[in-house]
Formats: structure tokens, sequence, C-alpha cells
């Protein structure tokens, strides 16, 4: 109980920070740079997605994980969270295999949901590339690499993503 209560404070002070008109949300370094750009691309992966930009929640789920070496640090994870719930609800996990169910014939996410992989954020520079990969189910996944550059302090989307190779293996191959 005592995590959950942490884990709630800890989110509703990154929402009230996140919210605030007064940030200048390209000034932010570490982590909270990090989830500023992650916040840019999945709301790029997601913009067409069921029940995006309605007043209520998506019925489906975001699962989110790691595709680089680093793990993704809990107050990056809380930062996204807090920027895209309760648009839809976004749980982080460490092993592909917590989101897609592998006992269906083309393994597709678990609760109607989409696994998005994420590469590392470079830690500087005004202008990062970083990968990231869409998974429905086993026919289904594509990948890209971002260029997300600090355009007039905020983080933005510079040109398309470019197609690349996708660094997730389905389950059982």
């Amino acid at each position: 109980m005592r995590g959950t209560i942490g884990l709630t404070a800890a989110l509703v002070a990154v929402s009230v920070g996140c919210s605030s008109p007064d940030i200048d949300r390209g000034a932010l370094a570490g982590d909270e740079r990090a989830a500023a750009v992650y916040e840019v691309i999945l709301d790029r992966l997601i913009a067409d997605e069921p029940g995006i930009g309605g007043e209520e929640q998506a019925d489906w789920v975001l699962f989110v994980a790691t595709r680089s070496e680093e793990v993704i640090d809990i107050d990056v994870q809380v930062g996204v969270v807090a920027a895209l719930e309760p648009a839809v609800e976004v749980r982080f996990i460490d092993d592909q295999t917590e989101a897609i169910d592998t006992e269906l014939e083309d393994q597709p996410v678990r609760d109607l949901g989409l696994l998005v992989g994420l590469g590392a954020v470079p830690p500087d520079g005004d202008t990062v590339e970083v990968y990231a990969d869409r998974y429905r189910n086993a026919n289904q996944i594509a990948a890209w690499q971002f260029t997300v550059s600090l355009v007039e302090g905020s983080w933005e989307l510079t040109g398309p993503p470019a197609t690349t190779d996708v660094r997730l293996v389905p389950p059982g191959d």
C-alpha cells in the first residue's frame, strides 16, 4: 500500500508540474527531457488509434517497453503517464510477453492494446533521434527512427519518421 501511495503522490506532483503554463518544456533536463521527447513520439504513434482525442479514456491499453540496453527510469515513466493519461491507460512493462497474448495464433496485444517499444533518448542536443516500434500482433509490426527537435521552447517532430528495421522479436521466434 505504501508504494501505491508514493506512486500516486509522484503522479500528482508530476501532473501538476507538467500542466503549469509557466514551465519551459524545452529547458527540461534529464528525466523530464526524456519524458517530453517520449511524449511527442507516443502522441504521434497513438494519434490515429480509436478513442484518442475524445473526452473519455480510450478503451484500450498502451503498453510501453524499452528497446535499448537502458531501463526507462521510473521518473520518465511517471512523466509520460502524467502527459498521456487520461486519454489512454499507459502501462510500462519489463518484458514484452507481459503485453502479448501468446496463447492466440496471431499473438495480439492484451486488453485490445498497443505495444510500443522505445529506444533511448540521447542525453543532450537540441535534436535527437529515437527508435520506436509499434506491435499490434505478430503480423503487424513496424518501426521508425523519429527525429525530435527543440523548436521555440517545445519538443516537436521534425520531418516524417524514417522506416527502420524492427528490434522486436515476436514471442516464440
